[in-house]
């Protein structure tokens, strides 16, 4: 009505405030009507035997559901206990691949540290052996200035008796 309203242009009367009727409180709805027909004692001879019909498939089908119930949570138990399985698996090889990594990292480390103290070692045995050089050409020198200041010495005391210069002392030690 209010479309041929619309398309004929007529403007509609105001709508009236209907009257709300008061809430009947709310009942939980029978999941099976025949259920609730039965339980309400209003059920028939031919009920009786629809209703002996209903529990039978109703036990038949919680027997089964308890089989399916029990298969899916053994299923569940047995994933869970692969999945923990293979979880432990992973952090095994995980933890071993990463100790493993790290044995070789050390072991490059103490290569290079074993690398280092060679070179260090050579470094000092060449410092050691120019201190030796050094400390023996100066032991050579002081002894090469040792042995020419005697030989100058001596000399100069074989020059001085064999010239007859001798000093003031001299004479009266060879009488």
């Amino acid at each position: 009505m209010k479309l041929l309203n619309k398309l004929l242009g007529k403007k509609e009367p105001p709508a009236k405030p209907e009257a709300k009727p008061a809430a009947a409180p709310a009942l939980p709805a029978p999941v099976d009507p025949e259920a609730a027909a039965l339980e309400n004692g209003q059920a028939g001879p031919a009920d009786v035997v629809n209703g002996n019909r209903k529990g039978l498939f109703r036990r038949f089908e919680s027997g089964i559901r308890r089989k399916v119930d029990s298969y899916v949570d053994n299923k569940a138990d047995e994933l869970l206990d692969d999945a923990t399985r293979r979880a432990e698996e992973f952090r095994q090889q995980t933890l071993d691949a990463v100790r493993e990594h790290a044995m070789e990292l050390l072991d490059v480390t103490e290569q290079r540290i074993d690398e280092k103290m060679v070179e260090i070692e050579s470094m000092l045995e060449q410092r050691l052996q120019a201190e030796l050089k050094m400390r023996l050409r100066a032991m050579f020198w002081t002894l090469v200035f040792v042995l020419i200041m005697a030989l100058v010495s001596l000399g100069y005391v074989w020059f001085k008796q064999q010239s007859g210069l001798q000093g003031e002392n001299a004479p009266a030690a060879n009488q």
